[in-house]
């Protein structure tokens, strides 16, 4: 089995699971959420026409998009740092390289 199917795997059940219990309790994150309502609901009262509000929308969603990728890769990126500075100092670095595929 490769590695990186099994980091993938953690991957999507740490971010897929446990982060809702993690945003649920952090004040920073209930906060930015408090004031995304509040601006959600001054865009609502401008009344804009459908056409205004989809746009917005979709910059929103895309903006949403690109800081959870980017949250994502920097989990990916930390997750592998933490792989290979174990493998080094477990001296297993020789048997698995960078790509988690076993070399023979």
């Amino acid at each position: 089995m490769k590695i990186n199917s099994v980091l993938n795997q953690l991957m999507g059940q740490r971010m897929n699971g446990i982060m809702n219990e993690i945003t649920n309790n952090d004040l920073d994150y209930q906060e930015i959420v408090r004031k995304s309502d509040v601006y959600f609901d001054e865009l609502a009262a401008l009344q804009l026409p459908e056409e205004t509000r989809l746009l917005i929308d979709r910059c929103i969603s895309e903006q949403n998009a690109l800081g959870s990728r980017y949250g994502m890769l920097a989990y990916q990126l930390g997750f592998t740092d933490c792989k290979e500075l174990f493998l080094e100092k477990t001296g297993y670095g020789d048997c698995y390289p960078v790509s988690g595929e076993l070399r023979e």
